[in-house]
């Protein structure tokens, strides 16, 4: 099996509410860079906050927070990432399908 090039992934970093992606894909990582303790945060399998919630973007201290799951989040309907308050901004790895 060829292994996936760099090319193949897309990633952003998100400051405020954002559609990352409308069609099918695998969520990969996700990276929470706060600017104050912050719980309003969330990633959905979705266009919006009405999809299906993957995880909760919490953060108790001013320190990134990391989310890597040990496989690929496959995202059926997209993925839509909620930015809430004393977050300066989210880095979202994925790789579309």
């Amino acid at each position: 099996m060829d292994p996936i090039e760099s090319r193949e992934y897309s990633w952003e970093y998100v400051i405020a509410d954002k559609i990352l992606r409308e069609g099918p894909c695998e969520l990969l990582y996700v990276a929470v860079v706060p600017s104050a303790a912050t719980t309003d945060s969330a990633i959905y399998n979705g266009r919006s906050t009405s999809g299906r919630k993957i995880l909760d973007l919490k953060v108790a201290v001013v320190a990134s927070g990391e989310f890597r799951p040990p496989l690929p989040i496959f995202c059926d309907q997209g993925l839509y990432l909620d930015v809430g308050s004393n977050v300066s901004g989210i880095f979202v790895l994925w790789r579309d399908l």
